[in-house]
């Protein structure tokens, strides 16, 4: 028989362990038995590029402090209020409001990659600033401002977003602070409203301010997101993951405030509690955020799986028949992943017309900096061989070409300066590092700290987004349809070229390379293992896709 909670305000009273009660422990535990298995799982893929790009630490923050709140939402019917008022009051102002803020902070993060990726198309390339650590002891108050100034130059969009966020976090934390101890309801020093029962504690204006953070995400900020990011077409189904989780958390707060300030929902709050009515919708946001990358994990590992395959079978038919009637990679099917384009075609697209290409993989697949790499290192190959065949003097054309990979490793490879670097294996990581780790520090630290390098993250996240426009190309490579050509890529004085490649003139004395001595191990393979890593992950994944959605829009056409 199921048991009214306890009306005389939910303090120890008897436990709800009826079937009930049960059944909200049983799925409490259960899902949180999966929904922990699931960031675990995004955890450790976390290097996985359709996960890295979410930054993925933020996202199980966020869903991590929300899952504290639901579970103990999910445990007020059993322990029939088995914790003191101040206790749920904290909980309702902490848990809530800095787990909806994090997770907005989360949710735009799809709007700032879209919007940064387009601007690795039109935007001349950049890097971000290395700025020293700070020295011994804390300093005092203009150290601290100063500090503050240095980090607001070099930090991203999303970094400001985060750090308003923060903001607000510690302004919830004050206004609870104040309406807790001014408050005779939690208290006996209080100087506002009345003492009164348990019961009569978890109403009155002091629980208001908990869902203020709510209330403004779910109606303005949340649906103000889904209209900015109404254009972005990617592949990974993120667009449609964030209106979702905008959508689910709508309905919450105006039942909430009909469960607690209005009498008609008192036969309803007996068995379901007014903060019950948040669970559909942190429910929905945890499990879209968890459930969309793993799909797409597992989505990716497949098509690896059958592209493996198919590259396996194709060798082994190429052994064992006569070479004059094999069937090429290009042709032949690959069952579900269905016709695979062949390298070469990919190389000629590089060489030739890669500008479709590029504008696909920065607004649809999101990773456009592995085509500007494959190109960059192509030009960079090319214009080895011509520099040295013009080389008047050896070791200035050395260091000319030095520094042109430089910009190459600085602003698309290192880890800490690239905007979005590539994603390459560890050594390969390790061995480039070892060639330009030290150039890496004098260049990306020498910036003047009141002119720091402008990261491409800073394009402002709520400009209109640029639409992609589709046009017939009689010059294509490709008899199909092309997408447009990107714009041309305007100068910037803070463009880090001018910084790496500038040889124009006498030496500068505020060169930071003026007197460094180019490595040994440097040549005009350097760059050979990651190229062939990055342009295996291209071919096998971007470069199909793409080609397959150029074939699939012209005979829409």
């Amino acid at each position: 028989m199921v048991r009214y909670l306890n009306v005389g305000g939910h303090n120890w009273g008897a436990e709800n362990l009826d079937g009930y009660g049960i059944s909200y422990i049983v799925i409490a535990v259960v899902y949180s038995i999966l929904f922990y298995a699931a960031c675990l799982f995004l955890w450790l893929h976390r290097d996985h590029p359709v996960v890295k790009m979410r930054k993925m630490n933020l996202v199980l923050l966020s869903v991590g402090i929300l899952h504290v709140y639901l579970f103990m939402v999910f445990m007020v019917y059993p322990l029939n209020g088995a914790f003191p008022c101040g206790v749920e009051f904290w909980t309702m102002s902490l848990y809530l409001p800095i787990g909806v803020g994090l997770f907005q902070a989360q949710n735009q993060q799809l709007l700032l990659v879209s919007r940064e990726q387009n601007q690795l198309i039109q935007t001349a390339e950049m890097f971000k600033p290395l700025y020293q650590g700070r020295g011994p002891g804390i300093g005092g108050p203009r150290y601290w401002q100063f500090r503050l100034k240095i980090w607001w130059r070099s930090v991203g969009t999303q970094g400001k977003y985060e750090g308003f966020v923060f903001v607000g976090i510690v302004i919830q934390f004050l206004v609870s602070l104040v309406i807790y101890c001014i408050s005779r309801k939690f208290n006996g020093y209080g100087v506002v409203s009345q003492h009164t029962t348990p019961g009569m504690c978890r109403r009155g204006w002091e629980w208001a301010p908990s869902i203020v953070w709510q209330f403004m995400w779910n109606f303005f900020f949340g649906p103000y997101l889904i209209w900015k990011i109404r254009m972005i077409r990617d592949i990974y189904h993120w667009r449609l993951q964030t209106i979702l989780a905008i959508v689910a958390g709508i309905p919450g707060t105006p039942l909430w405030l009909a469960g607690v300030y209005t009498n008609s929902f008192a036969p309803v709050n007996k068995y379901w509690v007014p903060a019950m009515w948040f669970v559909p919708g942190l429910v929905t946001m945890e499990v879209i955020t968890l459930v969309f990358p793993i799909v797409h994990i597992f989505k990716r590992k497949k098509a690896v799986r059958e592209t493996t395959q198919a590259l396996a079978d194709f060798d082994m038919k190429k052994l064992s028949s006569d070479p004059t009637t094999t069937e090429s990679v290009t042709t032949r099917s690959t069952g579900k992943r269905g016709k695979m384009y062949s390298m070469e075609s990919l190389d000629e697209c590089l060489n030739y017309n890669y500008d479709g290409l590029q504008v696909y993989a920065s607004c649809m697949e999101l990773n456009g900096e592995n085509i500007i790499f494959l190109v960059k290192v192509l030009n960079f190959q090319e214009s080895w061989f011509t520099t040295f065949l013009k080389a008047h003097d050896f070791g200035k054309s050395r260091m000319v070409m030095f520094r042109t990979a430089l910009s190459i490793y600085v602003t698309l490879v290192n880890a800490e300066t690239a905007s979005y670097p590539i994603n390459i294996e560890s050594p390969i990581y390790a061995k480039l590092e070892s060639v330009f780790g030290t150039a890496t520090s004098l260049v990306a630290s020498k910036r003047d700290s009141s002119s720091p390098t402008t990261p491409i993250s800073a394009v402002s996240p709520w400009d209109e987004p640029a639409e992609l426009t589709l046009t017939e190309s009689k010059h294509d490579a490709y008899p199909m349809q092309a997408m447009s050509s990107p714009p041309t890529r305007p100068s910037s004085s803070n463009d880090s070229s001018e910084h790496i490649i500038s040889f124009d003139g006498p030496a500068d004395d505020h060169d930071p390379l003026a007197s460094f001595g180019v490595p040994t191990e440097f040549d005009e393979h350097v760059f050979d293992a990651a190229f062939k890593s990055i342009k295996y992950m291209v071919w096998t994944e971007t470069w199909q896709r793409y080609m397959q959605w150029k074939r699939s829009s012209a005979s829409v056409v």
